[in-house]
């Protein structure tokens, strides 16, 4: 992993002042002469030091601020995003709901409103358009049944013709039996 350009400089620059202090304590004096060049130079190691490591602390300062902005903008755009998620999905409920239980009273025409901002979206009208051919299958099949109206699926709908198919069978085994006892008089 590759450290920060301004972690190096700061480093580098406590290597001097380090290297500096090793030299002098390896002489066995109690004080050491430091002269004017080799303090102007670790002023300078010092002086680099405490630039990089500003400039680090001023640059992680400022991605944190970001990276902070940005989550609370997601968390915006994250609770707006529910809501519309949660509003469609409300929406295309009550859509069901009412094509469901037969109300024709025009659900398309409801949705669409004359303010341009309020309308609906490409999403919503494919929406609309899948739900009314639905609807309009829903219907067809309704006009074809003769019992009347048709709100059964799936095994309802087989366990509807089973018991459909055995009263048939019934009536037609009473029919045949009556026949029968009407022959031999």
């Amino acid at each position: 992993m590759a450290t920060h350009p301004e972690i190096e400089r700061g480093l580098h620059a406590s290597v001097k002042v380090f290297d500096f202090a090793k030299g002098a304590l390896a002489t066995k004096e109690e004080t050491v002469p430091v002269s004017r060049e080799q303090l102007t130079e670790l002023r300078r190691a010092g002086l680099a030091m405490n630039r990089s490591l500003t400039r680090f602390a001023k640059e992680a300062f400022e991605i944190e601020n970001r990276l902070l902005l940005e989550v609370h903008m997601l968390r915006g755009i994250m609770k707006r995003e529910n809501t519309d998620r949660d509003a469609n999905r409300a929406r295309v409920f009550e859509l069901f709901r009412r094509y469901s239980h037969g109300d024709d009273d025009g659900a398309l025409a409801a949705a669409s409103g004359s303010n341009p901002l309020t309308a609906p979206s490409a999403a919503a009208m494919a929406v609309d358009r899948a739900l009314s051919s639905l609807e309009r299958i829903d219907q067809s099949a309704r006009d074809l049944s003769p019992m009347g109206k048709l709100c059964t699926h799936g095994a309802g709908l087989l366990s509807a013709k089973r018991v459909r198919d055995a009263q048939t069978f019934h009536l037609m085994d009473t029919v045949a039996s009556g026949a029968k006892r009407v022959k031999p008089d």
